[in-house]
């Protein structure tokens, strides 16, 4: 499983670089067929509606909504995701946030503003750390189009960048109340490090500890301008009444998977907590 793991994110990474890579292509789908074949397939799951999964060690890193063709829902444990499926959703306002230097970032956030015509818009250069922190205070709904920087040796100093300087997880935890539901359409804000007893430390599960019920990531780069189709279906999905979860299962479902881009944000993003 773990070389499966790596084979498939290193043929992902070289798809963003190399968009017309037939080889890195082919090498994701077996490396994704293998991988369902070594996890999924011996479980016998009978026909249901959705799966929640714990993953442990290796299993951080596995795209669980490329492998399953249900919604699928990732949690750091069983209670947790108990934990997020009975928070109530407040009135918050939604909260649209661009960063710099992203290809395609301001057409996301303008796209995800005709959806939402009253939701908070914080463009470069308004979308200052001090800026987004105190708009993501208590809201409903966030999203976050930037791009992530992983501190692997001190994860709580991984950071998202946004005009003017980078906002650490550390900052996150000593603000006001996680908005309820947020999207990190950042490269790698869905990357965790793992620590004895399987225990994680990132953006996902500090939010999820400080209150936040659902949350989508991607743990893999992923190219900025061509996740926008993504992003508009998963946001429209969640205007019809979709948890995050099944949000991302329809979205994914619209994409034409020939295209290296599409195929690359079908794989990325995974959805965490109930919410």
């Amino acid at each position: 499983v773990r070389f499966e793991v790596r084979a498939l994110l290193f043929a992902l990474r070289r798809l963003t670089r190399t968009p017309r890579a037939a080889q890195a292509m082919a090498a994701a789908r077996a490396a994704l067929g293998r991988l369902a074949a070594l996890v999924l397939e011996p479980l016998a799951l009978p026909p249901h509606s959705g799966l929640v999964v714990v993953p442990v060690g290796e299993l951080q890193r596995v795209p669980w909504a490329a492998l399953h063709d249900t919604p699928v829902t990732v949690a750091p444990a069983a209670a947790s995701s108990a934990r997020t499926a009975a928070r109530p959703a407040p009135d918050g306002p939604v909260v649209l946030v661009a960063g710099p230097d992203v290809p395609g970032g301001a057409e996301e956030v303008g796209q995800l503003a005709a959806l939402h015509p009253d939701a908070v818009v914080l463009r470069p250069p308004e979308s200052t750390a001090a800026a987004v922190t105190a708009a993501l205070s208590g809201a409903g709904l966030a999203h976050l189009a930037c791009h992530g920087r992983i501190r692997p040796d001190n994860p709580i100093f991984s950071a998202l960048l946004l005009s003017g300087g980078p906002l650490t997880v550390h900052e996150l935890e000593l603000r006001g109340p996680a908005p309820h539901r947020i999207v990190l359409a950042a490269c790698e804000s869905g990357s965790e490090v793992g620590y004895a007893g399987n225990e994680t430390l990132g953006f996902v599960s500090s939010l999820l500890a400080r209150g936040t019920a659902g949350l989508v990531a991607s743990a893999v780069v992923v190219p900025d301008a061509d996740v926008v189709p993504l992003m508009h279906g998963l946001h429209a999905a969640v205007l019809d009444g979709a948890s995050l979860a099944e949000a991302l299962f329809r979205a994914r479902a619209g994409l034409d998977l020939t295209e290296p881009g599409a195929f690359v944000s079908w794989c990325a993003f995974n959805a965490f907590g109930a919410g």
